[in-house]
């Protein structure tokens, strides 16, 4: 495992940045609102090539027991991140290296919630979608996949 000095270095050898097209059409949203979408928004992040990646499963709001936490919108995004954070380390990598995020909710309505608490816990703005579904396990609202990436 990385040391917080050593995995501010790695990262940036292990995350080579973000890329950014003037083709993508303009996305906003309410948290968005006044910025700029190629601001707001990773369209890519390149990998460089001595890196692994680590797909996490989708994770949903519970904590280490199972136990299905119940609350506001930050409170489950916060338990997501706080449990991924730790799987995470066990692989080796961190919060700093996840590049790729995919956000499944039940009410797209929710995401400027969800992005009160996940905008901070992701300074690197990683490459992100989101996803307005009809139903997800065990009957949450929100579930999160993530992708990282760690030392080969």
């Amino acid at each position: 495992m990385f040391t917080r000095t050593a995995r501010a270095t790695a990262r940036s050898s292990l995350v080579a940045g973000h890329l950014r097209t003037p083709i993508a059409p303009p996305i906003r949203t309410a948290r968005e609102a006044t910025l700029s979408s190629l601001e707001a928004l990773s369209q890519a992040i390149k990998t460089a090539p001595s890196t692994s990646t680590i797909y996490l499963s989708g994770q949903i709001p519970a904590d280490a027991n199972g136990t299905l936490i119940q609350g506001s919108m930050a409170d489950k995004t916060a338990a997501i991140i706080n449990s991924t954070k730790i799987i995470l380390e066990k692989a080796g990598s961190g919060l700093d290296q996840v590049v790729k995020v995919v956000v499944y909710l039940k009410d797209a309505r929710a995401m400027p919630e969800f992005a009160k608490v996940y905008d901070p816990a992701f300074p690197h703005r990683p490459a992100r979608s989101m996803v307005e579904v009809s139903a997800l396990p065990a009957g949450v609202d929100v579930q999160v996949d993530f992708v990282a990436v760690g030392e080969s």
